[in-house]
């Protein structure tokens, strides 16, 4: 492989002049985003996700257009809750403007001897076969703010974002073959990925010098061709800052996404997934 070195080029003195009014703009922005009830530029919030979760789905088959069998996932394969790192994220770029984001992602596994047979997309899985499942969801927030009510102590604001979930279910198992012959195994998966633009609210209230509550919900609903459903993100939190820039907080975050797919690039069936739970965490303020 060649590689090349780059010629070097001087900087013209125009261009350094417009960046440095550009740096001092955004240095601009920084002071006038000191406001309101929490008076900081950036927030960031880090700490375990106590989940817990139901996922019930359909899948039926893309070739052979069988009707899947509605599943109680975590009940039928055995899939526990488990606890989570989350992170959520704000910057507060002008007084009443703001950019907010959150990731997180629950990857799950078990394992169960069915006690009746499962269609699950083109394949079926018999009675008293081994099942094993696997459960993985990943969700990432991007989300625009404006605060069209701003006090010293509290401010509501408006929110304008995607949600972008990626939801993955997959069953194996061995079984005998048909006739009493060799073992054949057996596999099948689906998935979704979209991004979901969701409106939402979200109100601040500073309760004392140290302590400040905030309770959030975001919604979405669509019925456009392969698509029908819903997703609400509700959550609320306190949080206790024992200095300046650092706290520590306690909240609750309940999501739920129902959708109807009829799409081959992913998959046709029923989704419905719930997931709720305590969040305790700690905060930075900048």
């Amino acid at each position: 492989m060649d590689c090349h070195t780059p010629h070097q080029r001087r900087l013209d003195p125009k261009v350094l002049a417009h960046m440095a009014c550009a740096v001092g703009l955004l240095a601009s922005f920084g002071v006038s985003a000191a406001d309101g009830p929490v008076p900081a530029r950036y927030t960031f919030d880090a700490g375990w996700f106590f989940l817990s979760t139901d996922t019930r789905v359909r899948v039926d088959g893309e070739t052979s257009g069988s009707v899947g069998t509605d599943i109680d996932f975590d009940e039928s394969f055995g899939v526990g809750d488990v606890d989570r790192f989350r992170f959520d994220g704000m910057w507060r770029f002008a007084k009443r403007h703001g950019v907010r984001a959150m990731y997180f992602e629950n990857n799950r596994s078990g394992s169960r001897d069915l006690s009746r047979d499962i269609i699950f997309g083109d394949t079926t899985f018999p009675i008293a076969a081994t099942v094993s499942a696997k459960s993985e969801l990943r969700v990432m927030q991007l989300s625009y703010e404006y605060a069209f009510h701003q006090r010293e102590n509290y401010e509501i604001a408006a929110s304008l974002g995607l949600h972008m979930l990626e939801a993955g279910l997959g069953l194996s198992a061995t079984v005998d073959g048909p006739g009493g012959g060799g073992a054949v195994a057996l596999d099948e998966a689906a998935k979704s990925k979209a991004p979901l633009p969701v409106i939402g609210l979200r109100g601040l209230w500073r309760l004392s010098d140290k302590v400040y509550a905030t309770a959030q919900a975001q919604f979405f609903a669509a019925d456009i061709d392969e698509y029908s459903g819903t997703l609400t993100d509700l959550k609320a939190q306190v949080v206790w800052q024992f200095t300046p820039h650092f706290g520590a907080g306690i909240g609750y975050n309940d999501f739920r996404f129902r959708f109807d797919v009829d799409n081959a690039d992913d998959f046709s069936g029923r989704l419905r997934w719930n997931y709720g739970g305590a969040m305790l965490f700690v905060s930075a303020v900048f």
